[in-house]
């Protein structure tokens, strides 16, 4: 395996129809002098160290009984509103609201009037209520299932990501009311319907072109293991009695994602999709940024050097009939959930690259989450670029108990925001070193900045994936009759 390998990412460029640039020594020697420890370091080390001494995989706080984080009047649910939110979109979420209050009891919290101020750190939020960002009390004044209702100018995406360190959080935004009204009651009626929409099975979608080495190394490294093949253990959902339907490589076409979307494959409509490939990226300002931007490339794209809207699946391609209500989506893209208006990856000095004209989130998620059949629960999507650091271990090879870990949690029924926090100790991990590994450069400017590069974009990869949608929905796993195998 080249050593290559390691820093790519998986987008394409629109304009150019080839894959997005990968850091060099200059770039990370230049972003040196504009990274600054602090608060979140000093986060990042302790979360580390409680898992290193054996603590819990998990924000919540343990105490003299085991916290059950799926229990939400031990765990807790709120909801934070940003300061623009209009009385008109808090009355369309008045459904999930009031249920939540129900399951909650006294651990239920709605942060409205003085709930996220514009600009406020997640410290500084902290702060006022007397908290800090440590295992998550749930009765101390936060608890830990928290819904952001807000748009990325008024509650950054940073925000999220630090709170999501120890706190389970979900994002929901769209343009209208009419939009979390739809979010709001499916939730309610995928909860409380006699039974769940959807079938025992989990569909993976994965487009692999022979001219295109991030789709085979995920492929090889991701895909094919989740399969059961190349390793020893069964494929993805065998345990749970799930059935497995693979859109691998030639079977991976925009219209086989259509059908998926319809529930029009073998044994109906999935519970789970995961979907592992490119992203499309647009240049800054493009007239079809705002609406495609992290669109997924499938395997109809024909080569490098030229892509079109008939190679990739964006929001406008979700069929009038879908069928996605109770469906859990978890995209591997670039761009996948959303773009900051600063490039992540590339902050060169004081001057950030500037890639889009605001941060806003990508509309392919918002499309599954309110389509008008009924929505899809959650969709778990990276924000800005992703990495094979995200499958990819020291050395460059497979690592992919993160991914297997996330999945494996959605299957048995445990509430997304919960299941997700895999990524979450891994960013743990990789901030430690990187803060270590910097003041070691500091020290030394001869020694080699690989290294650093390295750890940047795997830390940076594995904080910037997003929930968006409630934290607290699940599958009704147990509810789903096995298929007939």
């Amino acid at each position: 395996m080249s050593a290559e390998d390691e820093t790519l990412s998986f987008g394409i460029e629109a304009s150019t129809g080839r894959p997005l640039n990968t850091l060099t020594d200059d770039v990370i020697r230049q972003m040196l002098g504009g990274e600054t420890a602090g608060v979140l370091d000093l986060a990042l080390k302790a979360r580390n160290d409680e898992l290193s001494a054996g603590g819990r995989a998990y924000g919540l706080a343990p105490g003299e009984e085991i916290v059950d984080p799926n229990d939400l009047s031990i765990s807790g649910w709120g909801i934070l509103f940003g300061p623009n939110v209009s009385q008109k979109i808090k009355d369309a979420l008045a459904p999930l609201i009031e249920r939540r209050k129900q399951e909650c009891g006294a651990l239920f919290k709605v942060f409205d009037a003085d709930g996220v101020r514009k600009d406020e750190t997640v410290y500084d939020w902290l702060k006022r209520r007397k908290v800090s960002l440590n295992p998550v009390v749930p009765d101390a004044g936060v608890p830990y299932y928290l819904l952001i209702v807000a748009s990325p100018q008024d509650v950054s995406f940073e925000f999220q990501y630090s709170l999501d360190l120890y706190w389970a959080c979900g994002r929901l935004w769209f343009d209208t009311a009419e939009e979390f009204r739809r979010y709001a009651e499916s939730v309610v009626k995928y909860e409380t319907d006699a039974k769940p929409p959807t079938t025992r099975q989990l569909a993976l979608f994965a487009p692999e072109h022979d001219f295109d080495n991030p789709t085979q190394l995920f492929t090889r490294q991701v895909a094919e293991p989740l399969c059961g093949r190349q390793t020893t253990k069964p494929a993805l959902g065998a345990a749970l009695k799930y059935k497995l339907r693979e859109f691998l490589g030639a079977n991976a076409t925009k219209d086989n994602l259509a059908n998926i979307l319809r529930g029009k494959i073998d044994g109906g409509k999935p519970a789970l999709l995961f979907s592992g490939g490119h992203g499309m990226q647009f240049d800054n300002g493009h007239p079809d940024q705002l609406d495609t931007q992290g669109a997924l490339v499938c395997q109809d794209w024909a080569g490098y050097g030229a892509i079109t809207d008939d190679h990739w699946f964006a929001a406008k391609h979700v069929p009038a009939d879908a069928n996605v209500h109770g469906l859990m989506h978890f995209m591997f893209a670039c761009h996948g959930g959303g773009v900051p208006r600063l490039d992540n990856f590339d902050r060169l000095n004081n001057a950030p690259r500037e890639i889009a004209p605001r941060a806003f989130f990508s509309k392919l998620p918002q499309a599954l989450l309110a389509h008008k059949n009924g929505g899809a629960l959650a969709v778990l999507a990276h924000m800005e670029r992703a990495w094979a650091y995200g499958f990819q271990g020291d050395g460059g090879f497979p690592q992919i108990q993160g991914f297997r870990g996330v999945l494996a949690g959605l299957l048995r029924g445990d509430r997304i925001g919960q299941a997700t926090d895999t990524f979450n100790v891994g960013w743990a991990a990789v901030g430690t070193r990187l803060t270590e590994a910097q003041e070691d450069l500091k020290r030394d400017a001869t020694l080699p900045v690989a290294p650093i590069r390295k750890l940047w974009i795997q830390r940076d990869d594995a904080r910037n994936f997003m929930v968006f949608g409630d934290p607290a929905v699940r599958l009704r796993q147990q509810e789903m009759p096995p298929l007939a195998q």
